[in-house]
């Protein structure tokens, strides 16, 4: 597991490294010399300002799903911290931060791990409807400003992707044949993981009664009305903070946008973003969001040149990728979270 990952890692670096080789590095050198050093760290403490809001507001919003269950927010924000910094080295998209946040909150609180998982599951579900209204709001800029129709079909190929997902979830809910399936492939997922290994063994042993309490916990979490509202309000405010940050970023170097651009930017690589190719999706999110900069620009009023581009995302990925690590490193202190105790059987409660 490790090895696999330092080469996927080495496989982002590269990229970002072949990325610089197509720019001219004497603008971004120039664009540096002129940029607006007083005003830097006031931008800087407001994009880690937005940053630390956008992670809080990811816990609330788990806590608003467990709104059923007796746990402590406490320990809801270091898992979900947690959660950022295994998202940002493991390979596997979403599905490497989504188990360990439900693993450390049963090893917290007083919750089972069947409630945990189907909380994680109902908090991810919660956040396609905002990502098909952002899409749908995409679709609107690029429609209305003559960016090429491949812009559009892309965008249309995510929100049916994401259609399909949507009803994966709400199959998981009324057919008990669907949960099974999504767990056994979880078990595979965290079989791989080797501090997981021992408890997906356990989900085999027991598997029929956790699937029952499985869809008993997704069924009381994702039928809830409140749950939904204030789950889908509060996923709409952090994608509201995410295109404030993109923003921001370019501010922060002097650099003028469109927030037309910015809003088809960020919405699309961070649905890229969901798959499972790369370590926080390092490398692919830097030339996909340089490409889409240059593509969308031209037709939104204001130019972005590859260089600029290039230097507003990776202060934008300053925020996204080493802050929230860095955050979850501490958390992980904090919850004295590592390797050789997260192996530890728990015999007490399944």
């Amino acid at each position: 597991m490790k090895r696999r990952t330092m080469v996927f890692f080495l496989v982002g670096i590269i990229l970002i490294i072949a990325l610089f080789q197509t720019l001219d590095l004497t603008k971004i050198q120039d664009k540096l010399a002129e940029m607006p050093r007083g005003e830097l760290i006031f931008y800087l403490s407001g994009l880690l300002t937005i940053q630390v809001a956008i992670m809080v507001l990811a816990a609330l919003k788990w806590r608003v799903v467990l709104r059923y269950s007796k746990v402590s927010m406490k320990n809801i924000i270091p898992s979900t911290f947690i959660g950022y910094l295994v998202n940002n080295i493991t390979p596997v998209g979403l599905a490497g931060g989504e188990p360990i946040r439900a693993y450390l909150l049963y090893k917290t609180d007083e919750i089972s791990m069947p409630t945990a998982a189907s909380s994680v599951i109902v908090d991810l579900a919660l956040e396609i409807l905002p990502i098909f209204i952002m899409i749908l709001l995409s679709i609107g800029i690029v429609l209305s400003s003559g960016v090429p129709a491949a812009v559009s079909f892309l965008l249309l190929l995510m929100a049916l992707i994401l259609g399909v997902l949507f009803a994966a979830v709400i199959g998981i809910t009324y057919h008990k044949t669907y949960s099974s399936t999504l767990l056994r492939l979880l078990t595979k997922i965290i079989s791989i993981m080797p501090f997981f290994k021992r408890y997906s063994d356990k989900i085999e042993d027991n598997f029929d009664e956790i699937t029952n309490r499985f869809d008993e916990a997704m069924k009381l979490q994702l039928l809830d009305k409140w749950i939904i509202s204030q789950g889908i309000f509060i996923s709409m405010l952090v994608w509201i903070l995410r295109v404030l940050r993109l923003y921001v970023s370019f501010m922060a170097l002097g650099i003028s946008i469109a927030l037309p651009t910015i809003v088809v930017v960020e919405t699309m690589v961070s649905t890229v973003s969901f798959l499972p190719l790369l370590p926080g999706a390092l490398g692919i999110w830097e030339w996909t969001s340089v490409e889409l900069f240059s593509i969308i620009s031209p037709y939104t009023g204001v130019i972005i040149s590859r260089e600029y581009a290039t230097m507003g995302t990776l202060m934008n990925r300053v925020f996204i990728y080493l802050i929230p690590s860095i955050i979850g490193v501490i958390a992980a202190f904090y919850l004295g979270v590592n390797v050789s105790k997260l192996t530890q059987e728990d015999k007490k409660r399944v």
